[in-house]
């Protein structure tokens, strides 16, 4: 069940997203089970807002960023971007549509052919899509170089000629040249020192306002979601444990897991009340999930009745849902 309903001015509404692999051994390579990358997620992106995507690694983010983009076919669920369901069309019917829908990468460096100019990088997608020909083109390359703060001679240079943080830019440049409407974000600042953090994300924050783009967040760091997203969606183990705005996730965090990663998260004026820690006997991780919480292994709250059937997705308050069967007793947060 979909408890997050679409309006008028949501670009990218995700629906019930299943995301299975299978796990083959043996000579024959017989499947023997099945990794749940992604299990019944679901979650929504308003017009020129941004959806922060938090959780460990391996817990999903980047797979529901490649189902989105359809580099991996969902095994069930809908993406509906801009009223169309983007998960039974061929490569064919997604063409028109990638120009729409964008990323940035994690690394800066790996995502830039070596070979190639900025000009030619960028250039490339424009010519894929079919827009900005001839003069148009390079008019176009010059403006977005400017929009980011680079000069326009630097169009003739390589990728190894640039630090990390003006890669970075290019990147960025390379995805708007297209003019999308909604942008993945996969980590984009990880790989920069801090310093050249806060310049991209102010610069994606500014390109946001100028362009009324849509984001989507990928991140590990909760200190850029919180100055960076609307909304943030608290990913464990393929499942959506919390989705809520922004400031009901840092004010009034209801799940365990949120409660932990927030805990963990470098900050000066931490809230004592959510100091929690993880049993340091990390249970092993199974292939085929049994009935219950997926989080129950490592909850510092695990009591028998967690490990019953699977809990719902459950509203705990205007639009926060939660998946906890404590928080559904009376939505109030767990101290």
């Amino acid at each position: 069940m979909n408890p997050i309903r679409s309006n008028n001015s949501t670009i990218l509404q995700v629906e019930e997203l299943k995301k299975y692999f299978p796990v083959r051994r043996g000579l024959f390579q017989r499947i023997s089970g099945w990794v749940k990358a992604v299990e019944d997620v679901s979650f929504q992106i308003e017009k020129g807002k941004t959806l922060g995507m938090v959780g460990e690694s391996g817990c999903g983010k980047t797979t529901i960023a490649r189902l989105i983009l359809k580099l991996l076919d969902a095994d069930e669920g809908r993406i509906i971007f801009n009223g169309q369901d983007l998960v039974p069309l061929s490569e064919t019917e997604m063409k028109p549509l990638r120009q729409e829908i964008q990323i940035i990468f994690q690394d800066p460096y790996g995502s830039l052919n070596p070979r190639m100019t900025v000009g030619q990088s960028i250039a490339e997608g424009l010519k894929v899509a079919g827009v900005f020909p001839g003069q148009d083109q390079k008019n176009r390359l010059e403006q977005l170089l400017k929009m980011v703060g680079m000069s326009p001679v630097t169009m003739d240079r390589y990728p190894h000629e640039f630090s990390g943080g003006q890669r970075q830019r290019i990147g960025i440049v390379r995805t708007l040249s297209v003019e999308p409407a909604l942008i993945i974000c996969d980590e984009p600042v990880s790989a920069l020192d801090v310093s050249i953090q806060a310049q991209i994300i102010n610069l994606l924050k500014d390109l946001q306002d100028e362009l009324d783009l849509s984001y989507l967040f990928i991140s590990h760091d909760l200190n850029v979601v919180g100055y960076l997203c609307s909304d943030v969606a608290v990913m464990y183990r393929g499942h959506m444990m919390e989705y809520a705005p922004v400031d009901e996730i840092f004010d009034r965090p209801l799940h365990p897991y949120t409660q932990l990663l927030l805990s963990a998260a470098p900050n000066a004026t931490a809230d004592e009340k959510y100091m929690m820690i993880l049993d340091e006997k990390e249970m092993p991780q199974s292939l085929t999930e049994s009935a219950g919480c997926s989080f129950r292994q490592k909850c510092p709250l695990n009591e028998p009745r967690c490990r019953g059937t699977e809990h719902e997705f459950i509203k705990a308050g205007e639009n926060h849902f939660v998946r906890c069967c404590k928080v559904a007793e009376n939505g109030e947060a767990i101290l």
